[in-house]
């Protein structure tokens, strides 16, 4: 059965540079057909946009799917209802499932889980080495072909130099980028948080900046050496920030994306000790996050993902020190960035493009506009909407968060994908 046209009416598009004046946007079969003013179609919907943005569908470069293996803390279906209800069109899915994606047969399955349940783009990371073990290469070439955009261990960092240059150089033959968790797990030891003043102030073992860093520096020399796309799948650190604009200033291959979490919060905020801040990436001090909203102001960074990490109520239930690290966030993630936004530390249209052309960029994706002719994965936003994620709300299997229940502004009201509504608030 054919859809429906959609008519939104009276909407600001957003072009890469700003909020246009407003127009409005014709959508049928899949496509935009047209953009300007006093558009009709007879059997079209009409949604009244005065005062809202419409934006290419947001773009989420790490999400944990947990499917196959955990799907009662989030499988596919569900965190593609939780990814369209934040405005994403395309996730990019962890290769650390149960059994991991290192093999061309989880590719295919995921990806024709995601094609059965058909309400967003899931893309899946290929693990870069064999059950994660960062011992021995996985079958890439096999898992590129079955579909994998990029390739990676997840949250297991990668301690051997000589394995890392054997996959950039592997992956270059497929245009691959090779994604890392930048962490030395000798310098981060058994830390829980930051090293530094609220460490010692709480009595909790610290994660030195330097336990990042040092890893940055070594892996981008290693990408220099391999001449191959590198990407720091989040940064957290001031010095981070520095050498990767520095490599990028050298040619060097790089790109890398940061949380909405360490654009909006310190390690201060871990004085309640609430175990829903202990995150795989821990937060860092002021100055750094003034370093990663500078980093994302003049292009360093490339692109927000959410770092959507699900965990049951039981693996948080626990002492700090024990408790499972990550929080959900691919709902909230524009309502984090929007409250930057609000505080005049980051630029909309430089937030929005880090949702949209910055990560399809790091794939090497063709970057999408509101223009006519163009596949309508599309997101619209009230960028003052006032709501909250709760039990009503929350798309997501999980609720490990410190947002829960508390006041948000800003939201997604409409998501497109193929021009299908896929989310209506």
């Amino acid at each position: 059965m054919a859809q429906q046209p959609l008519l939104l009416r009276q909407v600001q598009v957003f072009d890469g540079e700003g909020v246009a004046a407003p127009s409005d946007v014709l959508v049928a079969r899949g496509r935009i057909v047209a953009v300007g003013q006093g558009l009709a179609a007879d059997d079209a919907e009409v949604v009244a946009g005065t005062g809202l943005v419409l934006a290419p569908g947001f773009v989420d470069l790490r999400a944990c799917a947990r499917e196959p293996g955990d799907e009662h803390e989030e499988d596919l279906v569900s965190l593609s209802d939780a990814a369209n209800a934040g405005g994403f069109t395309a996730v990019v899915v962890n290769p650390d499932t149960t059994p991991g994606n290192d093999d061309h047969a989880v590719t295919e399955l995921i990806l024709r889980r995601a094609r059965e349940y058909g309400r967003c783009d899931v893309l899946p990371q290929g693990a870069l080495s064999h059950r994660l073990k960062g011992e021995t290469l996985a079958p890439m070439g096999e898992m590129s072909e079955a579909g994998a955009v990029c390739f990676g261990d997840g949250d297991r960092p990668m301690t051997s130099p000589r394995l890392l240059r054997r996959a950039l150089e592997y992956a270059r033959g497929f245009d691959r980028p090779i994604f890392t968790h930048a962490i030395d797990p000798d310098l981060a030891g058994t830390g829980a948080i930051h090293e530094g003043p609220w460490s010692t102030r709480l009595g909790m073992r610290g994660i030195p900046a330097a336990a990042e860093h040092v890893i940055v520096a070594r892996d981008i020399a290693v990408a220099q050496l391999a001449n191959s796309r590198l990407h720091f799948a989040r940064v957290t650190t001031a010095k981070s920030v520095a050498l990767i604009r520095a490599a990028k200033a050298e040619g060097i291959r790089v790109t890398a994306s940061v949380t909405p979490w360490h654009l909006t919060l310190t390690d201060a905020a871990m004085v309640d000790y609430d175990v829903n801040l202990k995150l795989v990436a821990p937060l860092r001090t002021e100055v750094d996050r003034q370093a990663l909203l500078a980093g994302l102001a003049d292009g360093t960074i490339d692109a927000i993902c959410s770092d959507h990490m699900p965990v049951n109520i039981a693996g948080k239930a626990l002492e700090f020190d024990y408790a499972a690290p990550g929080a959900i966030a691919i709902q909230t993630t524009l309502a984090q960035v929007l409250a930057c936004v609000r505080a005049g530390e980051l630029p909309l249209a430089v937030a929005l493009n880090a949702l949209t052309k910055g990560p399809r960029r790091v794939l090497q994706m063709p970057v999408t506009r509101v223009v006519a002719g163009a596949v309508a994965d599309l997101t619209l936003i009230d960028l003052q909407a006032p709501w909250t994620l709760d039990a009503k709300s929350n798309k997501s299997k999980s609720r490990n968060t410190i947002l829960w229940d508390q006041p948000l502004t800003g939201r997604t009201v409409l998501t497109l994908f193929r021009g299908k509504v896929v989310w209506r608030a």
